[in-house]
């Protein structure tokens, strides 16, 4: 599999003589050194690969020491790129005897692989189920009412179809409640207080507590 440098997983750590070249390169573009010459560049980082070294982790040395300060200015031009590396990265060496671990765990080109299809799969986009024959008829019609360019007979379909809607919840065999059904049920439930026709004074009717008799 060829990779881009430009898209070259940064914790990927290059184990084959292609990838090394694409990771060498790589880092090269990532630090800004387009004039670094990549076969010194890849004589002194080769080891450092094989230690389990990635991209991330060398551009994080080239910045930090191992304690986490920093390590000094920017390379200058006048600087050479693989000289100023070897530099940075000597203050990695275990004490002279070895390299130190990376201060960001590498993966294998494989594993890089398989972690990526799987979270690309996870975050596919889902396939709709098909629609039923009533869904494909009310996707139809609400596209055709959406492309009508009347908002009068627009809001005149749309108020047909809510009607449509409700007759359907009616009870078979009965009719539309009209608006004196309404009124008619609201003075059954709200009762009509009496009026004087001499006066105009409401008169509320008190029901008067039944005497006991003794």
């Amino acid at each position: 599999m060829q990779i881009e440098p430009r898209r070259w997983p940064g914790r990927v750590v290059p184990s084959t003589t292609a990838d090394v070249d694409v990771a060498v390169e790589s880092l090269c573009v990532r630090a800004s050194w387009p004039d670094a010459d990549r076969r010194w560049v890849r004589r002194l980082l080769e080891p450092w690969f094989t230690a389990g070294w990635s991209v991330d982790a060398l551009l994080i040395a080239v910045d930090k020491k191992p304690d986490g300060t920093r390590q000094g200015a920017p390379r200058s031009r006048t600087q050479v790129a693989h000289e100023f590396l070897r530099a940075r990265l000597r203050t990695w060496t275990a004490d002279g005897a070895g390299l130190a671990s990376p201060p960001l765990k590498g993966v294998s080109l494989g594993e890089w692989y398989r972690v990526n299809r799987r979270n690309a799969a996870l975050h596919a986009p889902r396939r709709s189920s098909g629609l039923t024959s009533e869904g494909e008829r009310a996707r139809a019609e609400s596209r055709a009412l959406a492309h009508r360019r009347d908002p009068v007979e627009r809001s005149r379909e749309k108020g047909r179809r809510r009607q449509e809607v409700l007759d359907s919840l009616l009870v078979p065999g009965q009719e539309v409640p009209s608006f004196a059904d309404s009124w008619r049920l609201v003075a059954e439930l709200v009762p009509v207080p009496r009026v004087c026709s001499a006066c105009g004074h409401v008169r509320n009717e008190v029901a008067q507590p039944a005497h006991r008799v003794a």
